[in-house]
């Protein structure tokens, strides 16, 4: 646990809210036993959130944070052709990496009105 904590502590500052939901969404899995792999991944397709590997499995995560409805919930901000920029981006990853016959999935960590672990929601498997 210490480990963690040391981790955590060296990470910068967040700018805004959505560095702020990544870091919460990054320490969360971390305390559900996922192995950390990669933050922000970039490139010319487009970004993934965080990437953990579950035991065997890659797993491409999407993080979305809403601070009130008036625009949809953090899960109706999902739009299909976000979606469809981390499959392609988690794809040319995995090629990158020499993993493409390694099992994956993708999930989804939310965060309506706080970025907080009573306002977190883990969708596995999501798209």
């Amino acid at each position: 646990m210490q480990t963690v904590i040391s981790f955590l502590n060296k990470r910068k500052k967040p700018k805004n809210n959505g560095e702020k939901a990544e870091q919460a969404a990054e320490a969360f899995l971390l305390k559900q036993g996922l192995q950390f792999i990669e933050r922000n991944y970039f490139c010319r397709i487009g970004e993934i959130d965080l990437i953990f590997l579950d035991k065997n499995t890659y797993v491409f995560i999407e993080v979305r944070f809403r601070a009130n409805s008036a625009h949809g919930s953090a899960a109706e901000s999902l739009g299909q052709s976000k979606l469809k920029k981390v499959r392609n981006s988690a794809a040319l990853w995995l090629q990158k990496n020499n993993k493409v016959n390694s099992a994956s999935r993708f999930d989804a960590i939310l965060f309506d009105k706080k970025i907080d672990s009573q306002h977190l929601t883990w969708l596995k498997a999501v798209f």
